[in-house]
């Protein structure tokens, strides 16, 4: 890729950075593309986050994409939300503008389509949202505006589920992540938490996986995608339960941004080929 001064400039912000692979993915979306962008990953803390966006601005960065714990702290720094990032209460994309960064969330899509290529529909079915943070806040949109019959948003601390239960109202209800247990009916579990992720890989947020049987499972989902299948994952497999982890997810909402940043769209084939060529280098690279 030739770089020079009229090259657009992206880049994802995040605590911890180095397991990014944001910049693999929309650089090789890029290329394809013939798009002439350059995208990049910055280590940002939570206590620079702000001077972070600000620069952002200053040096006239087209986009970011936002990871974690930025999501809902960073909409303290923008000057507008798109309506689906409002409903959302999280953020992961900013546009430039000539009045600042505008924030919208394209994590909502990319839950949606890693359930969707894997042949699991939410519409009428029983989901249960590990965690109350910015992708939790996303896959409970996903799953309420999708249609689900009864979304449970299960938290360590219940007031943060509860909060997030109270902005859609209706089917969802919230509980601690010790009560889901009592839950009887549960069609799809989606894990939000960073439990499985980095110094915590060893830790599962289904403590008992024989729950999983007792409660009529049949699909998990986990946002995190390295390691490639967590102990969530490979203990609900274990037990007959399709598991899919969070690298469709990663993809798709990548490819939503570009969209966003470019104010173009993709075809549905463009996104599954994408979804399967970099699943594959991903692979081979590991």
């Amino acid at each position: 890729m030739d770089i020079s001064a009229k090259t657009k400039v992206f880049a994802v912000l995040g605590d911890p950075i180095g397991h990014s692979l944001s910049p693999m993915i929309q650089n090789y979306i890029a290329e394809l593309r013939n798009c002439d962008m350059s995208y990049h990953a910055f280590h940002v803390t939570p206590d620079n986050l702000e001077t972070a966006v600000k620069g952002g601005l200053a040096l006239g960065i087209s986009g970011f994409n936002i990871t974690v714990p930025h999501k809902k702290t960073v909409m303290r720094y923008l000057c507008g939300l798109d309506k689906t990032a409002e409903l959302i209460g999280a953020v992961n994309t900013l546009k430039l503008t000539e009045n600042g960064y505008v924030g919208y969330n394209t994590d909502i899509i990319g839950a949606y389509y890693a359930l969707k290529i894997n042949g699991i529909e939410v519409k009428d079915k029983n989901v249960l949202v590990l965690g109350a943070g910015g992708a939790g806040n996303a896959c409970a949109a996903m799953a309420f505006t999708r249609g689900a019959k009864n979304v449970y948003i299960a938290n360590r601390t219940i007031s943060n589920a509860k909060v997030l239960s109270e902005r859609f109202g209706g089917n969802v209800s919230a509980l601690g992540t010790e009560d889901i247990y009592s839950l009887e009916n549960v069609d799809i579990v989606i894990n939000t938490t960073t439990l499985g992720f980095g110094d915590k890989a060893d830790m599962t947020p289904v403590k008992d996986p024989e729950w999983y049987k007792e409660a009529g499972v049949s699909a998990v989902f986990d946002a995190v995608y390295s390691p490639w299948e967590t102990r969530f994952l490979r203990e609900a497999k274990e037990r007959g339960v399709k598991a899919i982890n969070g690298f469709p997810m990663l993809v798709y909402q990548a490819a939503a941004a570009q969209e966003i940043w470019f104010d173009t769209k993709f075809s549905d084939e463009f996104k599954l080929q994408l979804c399967d060529e970099l699943t594959k280098r991903y692979l081979g690279e590991k």
